[in-house]
């Protein structure tokens, strides 16, 4: 079962990701990330940055949604991290069973907007968001279970 949808620039962060996966009871995390699934450096990082006992899938956008009947049989708590809007964006327009996405971190760059402390979207990231809004997907933003759960959607 799907606990959590995630964006964090950060995928796997320390203290983010154990609290995550001890408050909802996590047993997997999938990672979907295009350049991540290509790197195998990167893989082995994410892999070392996982929690014991929790198993650690890294696929592509394509490669999850191919895998989505299979990890709905799974009978483990799953987290699934994208880097960014782009790539949830696209997970959810083949796989429109998410209801809501947690904006955990996005990292502020160039022409940016600030949403949160650590929610900062440029023009393409906001559009994707737009666009999960209109599927009908609530969005918000928090960082870990413990902080406040900050509306999202009403604020794009």
């Amino acid at each position: 079962m799907i606990k959590l949808l995630r964006i964090d620039h950060r995928l796997l962060h320390g203290q983010v990701v154990f609290s995550w996966t001890k408050t909802l009871g996590v047993s997997r995390i999938i990672v979907v990330d295009d350049e991540t699934a290509k790197d195998e450096m990167k893989k082995v990082s994410l892999n070392l940055s996982k929690p014991v006992g929790v198993t650690l899938n890294i696929f592509s956008v394509k490669d999850v949604l191919e895998k989505m009947p299979k990890v709905e049989q799974l009978k483990d708590n799953i987290m699934i991290v994208f880097s960014g809007t782009k790539g949830a964006l696209e997970f959810c327009q083949g796989y429109p069973k998410i209801t809501e996405i947690n904006y955990g971190g996005i990292a502020n760059k160039a022409n940016s907007k600030q949403y949160s402390n650590a929610i900062f979207l440029n023009e393409q990231e906001l559009e994707d968001s737009k666009k999960l809004k209109e599927m009908g997907i609530h969005l918000y933003m928090q960082q870990v279970p413990t902080s406040k759960r900050e509306d999202l959607t009403s604020k794009i």
